[in-house]
């Protein structure tokens, strides 16, 4: 394996997709899989079949409105007493999206309760995010469910879009709706929309000695992106703090390596930890987050400690090769006796995108660069090279050219400025940010063609056209120049799939008091980072993890195309002990920890392309 410098430019997500949409560009998109290789579809396409320390105990597949096959149609899972929930994501197609109710009260026998569904309104679908807790008060006395909305792609929020909605499900085989899309309506520049912002994943949590109810959203469009309600009365919810963001407000961000920019909340969980409520917030490329969330109000909220990357990815590092981490704190929890906590680092891509300027005053500098998703994408057979001509914004017909078009954002959209491109001869195009306060931000673009189309910010396009002096601090005032281009290589580089982290937590039971979080260990499936498995056997990165209630040694991860995984942990590191891959493939996204009315403890996981799966670990 050949050896690369540190601080490697990336998109600063690897793998991004525009699965969140809205104004949130740069928000990377999950759980959408090569459709050239589905799992449960023969022999070809995944890894081999295993079960060891596992019991498959039952499984159950959904209804399917789409005629196209379950391939992507399940997301997330949860249960409380006899049912488990399952969303249905967008894939194939965004229809009928929303909760499908199964009764897992025989776990051999796991079924789907007909005329139980519970939709999203239309245009909206359900994702990451999805839970049932007892709410007992004045104003509600039930099971309370509450899961996430999403836009559909290519749809416009409505007021029956985005935000959370409330059901009851005291009765699973008739939910009642409680409350729909309620959430944060502040938009960026400060107004009020009709549509509540989409919302990636959300938790809920009653405080015991107030018995008020909560719920934490992950706010996809704004900076200010974690928004606390109380719901205590759930029909009338009422947002007590939309004013978080934990890079501003508590520095939850890094400055080395340089990769690391894409700084906002993803998941989370809440957990009692003496007198406080402790937040353990992921905050992709600004790591993992532990916040005293007891009062939940403005300025109430306190930092217990953060986590950073090191300057070299660990387990590329322990074969040889070094880049810097992905980054991409996904989702994490504490374990039961609160000593330790295991993290998920997600990568859709097993391609790092390294992008350097070969010539002119910054010759040898790197920056990061975002290929549009539906555009042709640079992998190990596809790379941009050669000097980039400048072509201004590209929003009319272009004089005749070759090689790499470098244009200037604005005016007209992505997929004008893509057809513009290609329609004048070039073979790739680069896009950098224009003037505005947000110029060193990254974008996912949305445009689709068949040549590769990138996004780099103002002070990568500056320094592309050659401006002399220009700066990060000066980039977003420099004017463009009317001319100009140096060389430029876009390559992309093996960097393995997402992975586990293990830390060692020192969380407080004293209100106020700070803590620590130490990296241990980390823990990958050996194939995520073999490059023989980079194409053709799915997706090969971890998603969640499910701690153990019972021991504080025991956890169960979904790990995509991997399968089920359970892993031992402590002091002295992680291990697996345990896996299961169906005949056939699987495709986990969810994992969570279930007992019977015995007592009987189980692991439910929810498989993207076909629905429940009911475990028993044997170790």
């Amino acid at each position: 394996m050949a050896i690369l410098t540190l601080g490697l430019a990336t998109a600063g997500s690897s793998g991004a997709h525009p699965d969140h949409g809205g104004a949130r560009e740069d928000f990377p998109g999950e759980g959408v899989a090569d459709g050239s290789y589905k799992q449960h579809d023969g022999d070809e396409g995944h890894l081999p079949a295993v079960s060891r320390n596992v019991t498959l105990v039952g499984k159950a597949a959904v209804t399917n409105p789409s005629g196209a096959g379950n391939t992507g149609r399940i997301a997330d899972v949860t249960a409380f007493g006899d049912y488990a929930y399952l969303t249905a994501f967008r894939e194939p197609t965004c229809e009928r999206t929303g909760v499908h109710v199964m009764d897992i009260s025989d776990p051999a026998h796991p079924a789907e309760v007909t005329g139980a569904f519970i939709p999203t309104s239309d245009g909206s679908y359900a994702g990451e995010g999805i839970q049932v807790e007892r709410v007992e008060n004045a104003y509600f006395r039930g099971d309370l469910l509450i899961h996430q909305n999403e836009t559909c792609p290519n749809a416009a929020p409505t007021p029956n879009s985005g935000g959370i909605s409330l059901w009851d499900v005291t009765d699973p085989r008739s939910p009642k709706p409680v409350a729909l899309h309620t959430g944060d309506f502040t938009n960026p520049q400060g107004g009020l929309d009709a549509a509540p912002n989409q919302t990636h994943s959300m938790r809920m949590w009653t405080d015991v000695f107030t018995n008020r109810t909560y719920v934490v959203l992950v706010d996809d469009e704004e900076a200010n992106d974690v928004d606390i309600m109380d719901i205590t009365d759930p029909f009338h919810p009422v947002m007590v703090n939309d004013e978080l963001d934990l890079g501003a407000v508590f520095g939850v961000e890094q400055a080395d390596p340089g990769n690391l920019t894409s700084v906002f909340s993803h998941d989370m969980m809440i957990t009692k930890v003496g007198r406080r409520y402790v937040m353990n917030m992921n905050y992709w490329d600004g790591g993992y987050v532990l916040l005293d969330v007891t009062d939940p109000r403005p300025g109430k909220v306190t930092l217990i400690a953060e986590s950073d990357y090191a300057a070299l990815d660990e387990e590329r590092a322990a074969r040889g090769h070094e880049i810097s981490p992905e980054g991409n704190a996904h989702q994490s929890e504490l374990s039961p006796n609160r000593k330790f906590m295991i993290g998920t680092d997600e990568d859709f891509s097993p391609f790092r995108i390294v992008a350097k300027i070969d010539s002119g005053p910054y010759a040898g500098t790197e920056y990061s660069a975002t290929p549009a998703p539906d555009a042709k994408q640079i992998d190990e057979n596809t790379t941009i090279s050669g000097v980039v001509t400048y072509v201004g914004d590209a929003c009319g017909t272009l004089p005749a050219g070759s090689g790499t078009a470098l244009v200037e954002r604005g005016t007209c959209s992505f997929q004008v400025k893509l057809d513009a491109v290609v329609a004048a001869g070039y073979t790739a195009g680069i896009v950098f940010q224009n003037h505005r306060t947000d110029c060193l931000s990254g974008v996912s673009m949305a445009a689709s063609g068949e040549i590769p189309f990138v996004f780099a910010n103002r002070y990568a396009g500056l320094r592309l056209l050659g401006v002399p002096g220009v700066t990060e601090a000066n980039a977003c005032t420099t004017t463009t120049p009317a001319g100009g281009g140096e060389a430029t290589t876009i390559r992309a580089a093996f960097d393995g799939w997402g992975y586990v982290r293990l830390f060692g937590t020192d969380v407080p039971t004293r209100p106020g008091a700070t803590g620590s979080i130490r990296q241990i260990d980390t823990y990958a499936v050996p194939e995520s980072q073999d490059a023989a498995y980079a194409r053709g056997f799915g997706d090969l990165s971890v998603h969640e993890v499910a701690m153990d209630p019972e021991n504080s040694d025991t956890a169960y991860l979904s790990y995509y195309a991997a399968g089920l995984r359970v892993v031992k942990y402590g002091k002295d590191g992680i291990e697996e002990v345990g896996a299961f891959i169906d005949e056939g493939g699987n495709n986990f996204w969810g994992v969570e920890v279930w007992k019977d009315e015995t007592g009987e403890q189980y692991v439910l996981a929810s498989d993207r392309d076909h629905g429940l799966y009911v475990f028993r670990f044997d170790g």
